[in-house]
């Protein structure tokens, strides 16, 4: 599985919110778009039958974040295309751990080191307006997966043992997905993209259930170069056979460029 998600970082990707290309039907179109998600994250996750709630706004998130990517890329050509979206993040957090009289016992680091990556191809089903004009708009239905990379490890260092001690589990898992994704431009220069997915369906060892939808609109400063602005929510819930399971949101706004060649 650490194979397929290298293999899916050096495909040509689009996340769903990714701008759309103006068709052309005899050469390739292309879309990077580097971003910013400001997601705070809700829910619960159990291990070994321990249950934590989980609740970090996107400030907690960034307080304690080691490093974060997140880009689009998006390739299509007339009717057909290729999307995905890539996101990492190495977050890393230590929790001192005292006792009654308020001394250290011990100091507790914990780092978590996750991927997603949506990918797939996507058809235009429909197309509406006039070209020329600035108001037109398409509708894309399309298929693919989504890959989850979930590394955690806690490393201890504590007075009463010599050196450090650490234990570590990691976990990743490709989700079937399917879905739709319309744009439409309401001026010459003003874009309006909507996108919803649903997906994992409990195949294999997927999620039962995982499930996006976001909205943004776009300016293009030029031909080559847009700016936008939305709102993301992307939810899963899923268990495996050694009593792990996670059932979480992430949600927040989003702001990336994108250039267009």
């Amino acid at each position: 599985m650490k194979k397929i998600g290298v293999t899916l970082l050096g495909l040509m990707l689009l996340a769903a919110f990714a701008p759309g290309v103006a068709n052309a039907a005899d050469e390739w179109k292309f879309a990077v778009t580097p971003y910013l998600w400001g997601a705070g994250i809700n829910g619960t996750a159990t291990v070994k039958l321990h249950e934590a709630d989980v609740d970090k706004s996107f400030g907690d998130i960034l307080e304690d974040l080691d490093f974060g990517m997140m880009v689009n890329l998006l390739a299509r050509k007339g009717r057909f295309g290729l999307y995905g979206d890539v996101l990492y993040l190495g977050v890393s957090d230590t929790t001192p751990v005292t006792n009654a009289a308020g001394a250290t016992l011990l100091e507790a680091e914990t780092s978590l080191d996750s991927w997603i990556v949506d990918f797939g191809a996507s058809w235009e089903a429909t197309r509406w307006g006039a070209p020329g004009k600035g108001t037109t708009g398409f509708l894309d239905l399309f298929f693919g997966g989504r890959y989850w990379s979930m590394d955690t490890e806690i490393t201890a260092e504590s007075p009463f043992f010599a050196g450090e001690r650490s234990v570590s589990t990691g976990m990743d898992w490709v989700d079937p997905v399917v879905g739709g994704r319309f744009v439409t431009d309401l001026t010459p220069k003003l874009r309006l993209i909507g996108a919803g997915d649903i997906g994992g369906f409990d195949i294999g060892d997927g999620s039962k259930l995982t499930w996006s939808a976001s909205a943004y609109l776009g300016w293009r400063f030029s031909p080559m170069i847009s700016g936008w602005a939305g709102y993301k929510h992307l939810a899963i819930e899923r268990e495996d056979d050694k009593h792990n399971s996670i059932d979480l949101a992430f949600s927040g706004p989003v702001l990336g460029v994108s250039f267009t060649f």
